[in-house]
């Protein structure tokens, strides 16, 4: 179950081939699908919120838990406040395909990669 929940989160995140929730409604009928799209939801807002930080060059604080599991700790610019994102290994590993979230996690990002294997082929 936990499988097919990653697969239609990683579904419902890819914007190559997006999974339409009207066209598949019948997928979204059952407690563990509605799971997904709440993950989906939350890992673009967080996403948007990274790019944010990313712009302004504010990284968020990272803390590794035991279990494989990573907490992200974001100030608001404008305001007194923190927010608090604690995400399980896949959740993170989707959170790290974005740019944004590659550059939170301490990631290389495509972009990264890319000019890292040109540099070694010259």
């Amino acid at each position: 179950m936990r499988e097919f929940l990653y697969r239609l989160v990683q579904r419902l995140h890819d914007e190559a081939r997006p999974l339409s929730r009207n066209k598949h409604f019948h997928t979204f009928t059952d407690p563990g699908s509605q799971r997904a799209l709440h993950i989906d939801r939350h890992l673009r807002d967080l996403e948007e919120r990274l790019a944010e930080l990313r712009e302004l060059g504010e990284p968020p604080r990272i803390r590794h838990l035991p279990d494989g599991s990573v907490q992200l700790v974001l100030r608001h610019r404008d305001l007194a406040m923190v927010r608090t994102a604690t995400l399980s290994p896949q959740e993170a590993r989707l959170l790290a395909r974005h740019p944004a979230g590659a550059w939170a996690l301490g990631l290389p990002t495509g972009e990264q990669v890319s000019a890292a294997v040109a540099r070694k082929g010259q």
